[in-house]
């Protein structure tokens, strides 16, 4: 597979990677919250505060992406509230849905949590991790360089901090079902688009001028949803080892439906 290619196959890739993970964290750290407050209603409130940079970044996205695109928007929200049928809402964004808004609008407000979150983890790997360096380690191959390169990322101020602001944001970044609703509208109008310009012989001229900001872009997208991953990995271990340390103490466990979700609830929006 050619190397100019790879940004777009393993961004695909690691967006699926990321949609299970964030399901799996959202699942159990509900469920073990629901472990350690016993009532559900408790339960919600300090599933919510884990999450909350992360939930609040995601609904300002919304309302930014909203704002600059002309679209009026209404009350704003990151107060988790349990829905008639079940499911818990982390927070949420009215934003009005005329006649102008159209797919391609909707589709940049749905997706702008992405953006705003890949551009902060990217941010804090480069700020304040260092990742040049340890990526620079990583393709040394040599043993010794990469163990003083993540001896210096473990020696960052504060470095529990933003490790759990990194997990927040991972996990809050992907736009939700409601968020995705535009996209295959959007996706058939870029189709639409992609023949009017083969047609035209544009097509060639368009994809060789922006090839290479492309690949650009999306190599900076892979290295922040590999970051992500790699945060998600820990705090997957983490919460699945707390789960099991209370759930003995307390001689009880969390019964989890086939989709995945605490008894007693559903899904959970964002």
């Amino acid at each position: 597979m050619s190397n100019a290619i790879m940004p777009f196959f393993w961004v695909a890739f690691a967006l699926i990677i990321l949609l299970v993970m964030q399901r799996w964290i959202h699942t159990h750290l509900h469920g073990l919250s629901l472990l350690l407050m016993g009532k559900p209603e408790r339960a919600v409130i300090l599933y919510a505060i884990v999450l909350l940079p992360g939930v609040f970044l995601h609904e300002v996205s919304h309302w930014l992406a909203a704002t600059f695109l002309g679209v009026r928007t209404g009350s704003f929200s990151v107060i988790p509230r349990m829905q008639p049928d079940g499911t818990v809402q982390l927070g949420y964004v009215e934003y009005f849905k005329g006649r102008t808004l159209g797919p391609i609008r909707e589709s940049i407000i749905g997706g702008a949590p992405l953006i705003s979150g890949t551009a902060v983890i990217l941010l804090i790997g480069f700020r304040v991790f260092g990742v040049t360096e340890l990526a620079a380690a990583v393709q040394s191959g040599q043993i010794e360089t990469l163990s003083v390169a993540l001896g210096q990322v473990f020696q960052t101020p504060d470095f529990l901090l933003w490790l759990y602001l990194l997990f927040a944001i991972a996990n809050g970044m992907m736009p939700s079902r409601s968020d995705r609703r535009a996209w295959p509208a959007f996706i058939w109008t870029m189709v639409v688009v992609g023949i009017v310009l083969s047609l035209l012989g544009w097509m060639g001229l368009l994809i060789n001028s922006l090839a290479g900001p492309a690949a650009t872009v999306f190599g900076y997208l892979g290295l922040a949803l590999s970051m992500a991953i790699g945060v998600n990995l820990l705090f997957m271990a983490i919460i699945a080892a707390f789960e099991g340390i209370v759930g003995r103490i307390k001689g009880v466990s969390v019964v989890y439906s086939s989709v995945e979700a605490p008894k007693g609830t559903k899904n959970v929006t964002i």
